[in-house]
């Protein structure tokens, strides 16, 4: 595992409410090196939003940029009086308070020649943020494009290319999938696959205690459990199709709703009897919650954002050692001996059924074993290895 080195990741999302591998990684690497996670960049009219709802009041002008999590792990939130702005010369006085406050932070927190990690194609303007970086690394979770839809066509170019250009600066490129290595290997020769993974002694402590959470515990089984972002990703309609042909089953969401083209076969579903939305609940809580679950649901659309993640949700699934039932995609494909796979929206319900089946002792602990060759600290020991040997190519070359 790498050690004794600083790394900055510079991140889309904040540090609290949902996790993604990237807090997870992050903080698997702060168990031995200094880690600074720079939350995403505010906006203009962004800020001026939540001034308007009172999610930002006067405290927020005061509070500091920089928090400590762990030992070895801080959380840096940009100046809220210094947001992303467009006209010249706003932006460029913004920019440049933000960039002292970050060099202010890494002088502080005493971190030289960091290795830099970048998050998103709209970060290709941070390249040069921190001149004194060892390494530059871009880590891809997502097919960015897809999150804009074919009315935004011009939008959608200009990540394109912001991508192409932060793939052609950065020592390598780190991809969550087979879909996104094919998509990212032409723009940058030093680009690896690293899936996600899994908290896996958080799923092992967890299923030693016997209690389960008070407002899941009032849910009738079977429960159908989805856990994580609830967006337009998912197929609210096969879901309410589901919920509506097995009223004898439950289904649980567990997670932050941000909705939008779905707004109103997401309030329908939620309507419903049998389906209980619980909402976002602490990381640390997540286990408790799987694992009351009978199975673990994947209901993606199956479209070209699908054919590209690595969802964290299906490691956890396998951890706690939960049946899943999931749309056939790339990702559910590689555990095709371990889950119920439908090749169609109107083929899910019979997945859902033969994973209800699906409870046999052994095939439960066939489903921890595979889990548990994909944590959180197999990833680190991978990134490791790639990050050593890219700083040794380096130095070679320097020294040439």
């Amino acid at each position: 595992m790498l050690a004794g080195h600083n790394l900055v990741y510079f991140a889309p999302s904040k540090w609290d409410g949902l996790w993604r591998n990237r807090q997870q990684l992050m903080s698997v690497f702060a168990r031995q090196n200094k880690v600074l996670f720079i939350e995403r960049r505010l906006h203009l009219w962004s800020t001026l939003a939540g001034s308007r709802r009172h999610d930002l009041g006067l405290s927020d002008l005061c509070r500091s940029s920089l928090r400590q999590v762990s030992e070895n792990l801080f959380v840096f939130r940009y100046p809220i009086w210094a947001p992303v702005i467009g006209r010249f010369p706003f932006n460029w006085l913004a920019s440049m308070v933000r960039r002292l406050y970050i060099r202010n932070a890494l002088y502080r927190l005493h971190m030289f020649q960091p290795i830099v990690w970048f998050s998103h194609p709209s970060m290709v303007d941070l390249i040069h943020e921190i001149p004194s970086a060892s390494l530059l690394l871009y880590h891809v979770v997502d097919e960015y494009t897809t999150y804009r839809s074919e009315s935004m066509l011009a939008s959608r170019h200009r990540m394109e290319k912001q991508e192409e250009q932060i793939m052609a600066q950065v020592d390598a490129v780190i991809v969550v999938s087979e879909k996104l290595y094919e998509a990212k290997r032409p723009f940058n020769p030093h680009t690896v696959l690293v899936p996600n993974g899994v908290d896996y002694q958080a799923y092992a402590d967890a299923l030693a205690d016997p209690h389960l959470p008070d407002d899941l515990r009032a849910i009738a089984c079977p429960r159908l459990g989805y856990i994580g972002l609830i967006g337009d990703r998912l197929d609210f309609t096969m879901l309410k199709e589901l919920a509506q042909e097995n009223p004898g089953w439950s289904l649980v969401l567990l997670g932050e709703v941000m909705v939008s083209r779905q707004a109103e076969t997401w309030r329908a579903l939620c309507a419903l009897p049998n389906v209980h939305h619980l909402g976002p609940v602490d990381v640390s809580q997540v286990p408790h919650y799987v694992k009351g679950f009978q199975v673990g649901l994947m209901p993606y659309l199956q479209n070209r954002h699908a054919e590209h993640v690595s969802p964290l949700k299906l490691y956890d699934y396998l951890a706690a050692g939960l049946p899943v039932a999931s749309v056939d995609i790339p990702a559910a494909r590689e555990f095709s001996q371990y889950i119920q796979l439908a090749d169609s929206p109107q083929r899910f319900s019979q997945a859902v059924r033969a994973a209800l089946a699906d409870t046999a002792p052994e095939r439960c602990q066939a489903r921890r074993k595979i889990a548990a060759q994909h944590t959180w600290e197999v990833r680190g020991e991978q990134l490791s290895e790639v990050i050593q040997a890219q700083l040794a190519a380096k130095a070679l070359g320097r020294g040439m």
